[in-house]
């Protein structure tokens, strides 16, 4: 069971408001249960195995069963389910098989991590930077794979390294489809919700320590001539940070164990944050208070309730049925505590009734939606986006369809015409005009919210009730007079974008 009970409210149910800027604000409470902890709880350790950490780790061979001994006692402390892990990295002038060794994946044997640790020998490299990344980039995998990260799982890795990593490592090196980097590499281990506790050991052997620049150290047979050679330093740290780890600095073997148990049982008892993330359906559409969360809370001293503010720009709550079909964006806001995902609070932002008259603007150009040539009395216009002017052909009329969509009449007074796809077309890019004839699906729209600014007000896409497809300003033009067509949705992808030549802002005249 997640550490969350639950949230309330556990469901928002919002509309859309073209009208006002105004926010809608929700509180919601996250209740935490009394152990506060993550009550599964995956650690891996991971340590350089090349020759300048050999006093490091025989002091850590020495001492596993009593550092095994103490993470399992602290688990047991807030009844958490801990399993354990155990590899080991060299450089890159090593085969493939001994760049990364995932020698026992989390099971909830300590005695297999033990042996694990037992089996850690030393071996030299051409380089003093080392090849963490490589690993770091294997470890940073769902639930599931080789390591046996668990679903549910806070995940934690143990690290105990005395050299900066290359960065890049290319693909000519890796062997891999990609490069790995700092930045790769840690934006993988976020989102995997990883935790990495750094041991940097600089005074143990010879090794500089995690934290050094690490382009001076990054040469030798295996980066001449098959990649740029660069990185910079406090990699070790920004690591800890960026994950919500910890890092500790200018460890000797003397102490290597002592900090181990010490991060160990630390990440084990306390809850590191307890934050609210939106899903992607939802994020655009909501602020959320305080941004970063709360804790850390050592044990003992989290409070049972937490207290955040849901800020919805330009929403108010529903009031009656929409005339049309009803049109719904459908998401959840997630309590995440320290990584996991463990309540939710289900969010429903609908479109109100939108029957009125409209200047419509693209949000990437900032031009609006017009008859081409107002006053022409022949049927069949083109549309395009142009700087507004006041005139009538630069206005819409939304006539909502029971049942179905919208029609969008235009306002210039030389016939009526409404805004249709040309000939029925499913393709891409086909025209969008406008027509007397106000019949046929190709001639309804559906308003489907894709976000709201907190200065602007809501955002939607325009989406034609017979192709499925949008509308869009062809080529992203930024230029007056760009065509209006229709193209499929690709404006939630790979991440939201407000200016959008799919995305389109109602201003009520």
């Amino acid at each position: 069971m997640p550490a969350t009970t639950n949230l309330s409210p556990s469901n928002i149910e919002l509309a859309t408001n073209p009208d006002s800027l105004d926010s809608h604000q929700e509180p919601v409470q996250v209740h935490l249960a009394d152990s506060g902890v993550i009550p599964k709880i995956d650690v891996y350790f991971l340590s350089d195995s090349t020759g300048s950490m050999g006093s490091i780790i025989a002091a850590v061979r020495a001492r596993v069963e009593e550092i095994l001994n103490k993470l399992v006692a602290a688990a047991n402390q807030v009844n958490a389910d801990v399993h354990f892990g155990v590899g080991n990295y060299r450089d890159l002038d090593f085969p493939t098989a001994e760049r990364f060794q995932n020698q026992v994946p989390l099971s909830p044997s300590p005695q297999a991590a033990a042996d694990g640790i037992r089996a850690w020998s030393v071996a030299g490299g051409t380089t003093t930077a080392e090849g963490q990344f490589y690993a770091l980039d294997q470890l940073a995998q769902p639930p599931g794979g080789s390591i046996g990260w668990r679903a549910e799982a806070k995940r934690i890795i143990v690290w105990v390294g005395d050299a900066p990593g290359h960065d890049p490592i290319s693909q000519a090196v890796s062997g891999f489809a990609y490069d790995i980097t700092e930045h790769s590499v840690t934006a993988k281990l976020q989102d995997q919700g990883i935790f990495v506790l750094v041991i940097s050991t600089p005074s143990g052997s010879s090794g500089p320590g995690l934290n050094v620049d690490p382009v001076p150290l990054s040469n030798g047979t295996p980066y001449e001539g098959r990649g740029p050679i660069g990185g910079t330093a406090n990699q070790g740290s920004r690591v800890a940070v960026a994950t919500g780890g910890t890092y500790r600095d200018g460890i000797t073997p003397d102490t290597v164990v002592d900090t181990i148990i010490d991060l160990g049982t630390a990440g084990i008892t306390t809850i590191g944050n307890v934050s609210l993330a939106p899903n992607a359906a939802i994020a655009p559409f909501v602020r959320i208070s305080p941004a970063g969360g709360y804790g850390p809370f050592t044990p003992g001293t989290h409070p049972a309730t937490l207290d955040f503010q849901l800020d919805f720009p330009a929403a108010k709550t529903v009031s009656g049925a929409p005339v049309t079909r009803e049109v719904a964006v459908e998401g959840v806001v997630d309590a995440v505590v320290d990584g996991v995902r463990a309540g939710s609070t289900a969010v429903k932002i609908i479109v109100p009734d939108l029957a009125g008259t409209y200047k419509i603007q693209c949000t990437l150009s900032g031009l609006y939606l017009q008859l081409d040539d107002p006053g022409w009395t022949g049927d069949g216009g083109n549309v395009d986006q142009n700087v507004y002017r006041g005139l009538a052909a630069e206005q819409w009329e939304l006539i909502p369809i029971a049942g179905g969509g919208y029609r969008i009449k235009n306002l210039d007074p030389a016939r009526d015409r409404y805004l249709e796809v040309v000939g029925m077309s499913r393709e891409e890019n086909a025209e969008v005009l406008t027509r007397s004839d106000p019949s046929g699906q190709h001639k309804e729209w559906l308003l489907i919210p894709a976000g709201s600014s907190d200065s602007r007000g809501p955002v939607f896409r325009i989406q034609n009730l017979h192709s499925g497809k949008v509308l869009d300003v062809r080529g992203c033009s930024m230029e007056p007079d760009a065509k209006a067509v229709q193209f499929h949705y690709w404006g939630d992808y790979p991440t939201y974008h407000e200016e959008h030549n799919q995305h389109w802002r109602l201003e009520r005249i």
